[in-house]
């Protein structure tokens, strides 16, 4: 009996082991390394608003960037939002990372972020591009 239980007990410590193992591996993430030479190169438009209230407008700051995007804004109440823009691979999907004064987050290639009053979006001009010539659209 003094040996089933010593075979028990030895299983258990020996998958709570595996297991421990495990948990602790990076995830594989199975992409292609060419994809983030072609994010760098997309051209993106960004658009930076405070938004202080709904359906008021507020300062506009809208520019095109390709590769990646930095930007310092002052906000109403004075302070500064430095704003880090970057499209990569991310988890196996083509995101932007972005950086607001030292916190990180992501979007999509046609995305809006709002952090706090800081409100960031972004458009992939080619696919938009793309979809109005689909859509039928002149000179496109």
């Amino acid at each position: 009996m003094k040996t089933k239980s010593l075979k028990t007990l030895f299983g258990v410590v020996a998958g709570f082991a595996a297991g421990l193992a495990v948990s602790n591996l990076p995830p594989a993430i199975a992409a292609p390394d060419s994809a983030p030479d072609a994010l760098s190169s997309k051209p993106f438009d960004v658009a930076i608003l405070e938004v202080k209230q709904k359906f008021t407008p507020g300062d506009f700051l809208s520019t095109e960037f390709s590769g990646s995007y930095t930007q310092t804004v002052t906000m109403s109440d004075g302070t500064q939002r430095r704003i880090e823009l970057t499209p990569m691979m991310h988890k196996g999907m083509r995101v932007v990372r972005l950086k607001d004064n030292g916190g990180t987050s992501y979007m999509g290639l046609n995305g809006t972020t709002l952090n706090g009053t800081l409100l960031v979006q972004l458009w992939d001009k080619a696919a938009g591009k793309a979809q109005m010539k689909a859509d039928g659209w002149p000179g496109q």
